[in-house]
């Protein structure tokens, strides 16, 4: 009897044992990054949700932070990367893969916006989630979805506050459709990577660029561009993107997947969107001191700019429909959206 009783207990000792091993299981996923790690990206976002969802799953969910892309590749691979396995998690905006996230790109137009990050995040999320998740993010567990704060037109030697000004110049674009507006308004669009748009405007390469606020303090823009034409609201604003891979997701049990689930969606948009903000008026008092000048278009003329880029926005509508979605829906529901969050 005893020896039964004892054979007994090592038997439930042995087919414990994995049920325990189980209950204790660590996740290590991989989030790869174009962002360089002292970059707020990292040190306001990707890194402090990391220390969140490690902190509320016990340690059993760790993730391996690769800025800079240093895992290799270029910016336009990550989301290739993201689908083949070779990460878990990416970091990135539409604009680097070109045509991969053409719906989202409908959000980055001019005066889609409404000119806070706090507000256009959850506008933007909502969006998404409605119309594109089934298509553009099949296999994809969608972390957060913010933009920028609001982006204008900054220009090294001749200011830019009629329509008329944008003849003849060369200004950086970061994407496609900003690019259409870019030349719907008289300009030629140039697609240079962020990292080369200071030593570019230095030598004259491009008499200007498109880009948001916050992004001139750190990577000092403010001493290559003298003015900055902004319309109410800003021009447009910029979409980021913080992206698991599904099957990565579903890798969890239950109580794991809870934890992510508590640490993405329209509320960490919002709360991104936030902090975003706070950077734009740093960014705004270091282009005053360096003397530079802000310049406001006025609601008129920002209507003649509206009117003009019309043409991108027909262009967008065009891919859309060719890739088999009602596109003038679509873009009518970018409108519907970002009215009911501000839209400036």
């Amino acid at each position: 009897m005893k020896r039964r009783e004892l054979m007994g207990a090592a038997l439930g000792a042995t087919l414990a044992a994995p049920m325990v091993a189980k209950a204790q299981q660590v996740f290590t996923f991989r989030c790869h990054s174009f962002s360089s790690p002292t970059a707020l990206d990292h040190t306001l976002h990707l890194d402090r949700w990391a220390e969140r969802v490690a902190q509320q799953s016990q340690g059993r969910i760790r993730v391996e932070m690769y800025p800079a892309m240093q895992l290799g590749g270029q910016p336009r691979d990550l989301p290739q990367q993201l689908e083949d396995g070779v990460v878990d998690m990416i970091w990135t905006v539409p604009g680097f893969t070109p045509g991969r996230f053409m719906g989202t790109e409908g959000l980055e137009m001019p005066f889609m916006n409404t000119g806070l990050s706090a507000t256009e995040s959850p506008a933007a999320y909502e969006y998404v989630s409605k119309n594109l998740a089934d298509s553009e993010y099949r296999g994809i567990k969608i972390i957060s979805i913010h933009s920028t704060d609001r982006a204008l037109i900054h220009t090294s030697r001749r200011p830019i506050r009629t329509i008329e000004d944008f003849r003849g110049l060369r200004l950086r674009v970061a994407g496609r459709f900003i690019g259409e507006a870019v030349t719907a308004l008289g300009a030629t669009p140039v697609g240079i990577p962020l990292g080369g748009v200071y030593e570019a405007t230095a030598r004259n390469q491009v008499d200007g660029f498109l880009i948001n606020w916050a992004i001139t303090h750190p990577f000092r823009l403010f001493e290559v561009a003298k003015f900055h034409s902004e319309p109410r609201g800003g021009l447009f604003q910029g979409m980021l993107l913080t992206l698991m891979s599904q099957r990565s997701y579903n890798r969890l049990p239950n109580e794991l997947r809870a934890v992510i689930d508590a640490n993405s969606g329209a509320a960490l948009s919002r709360q991104l969107g936030e902090i975003w903000d706070t950077q734009t008026q740093q960014a705004i008092d270091a282009a005053r001191n360096a003397g530079n000048e802000i310049i406001e278009i006025g609601a008129a003329e920002k209507e003649r700019w509206r009117s003009a880029v019309a043409p991108a926005y027909e262009a967008w509508i065009g891919e859309m429909n060719r890739r088999g979605r009602n596109g003038r829906a679509l873009f009518d529901d970018i409108l519907a959206i970002t009215a009911r969050f501000g839209r400036a």
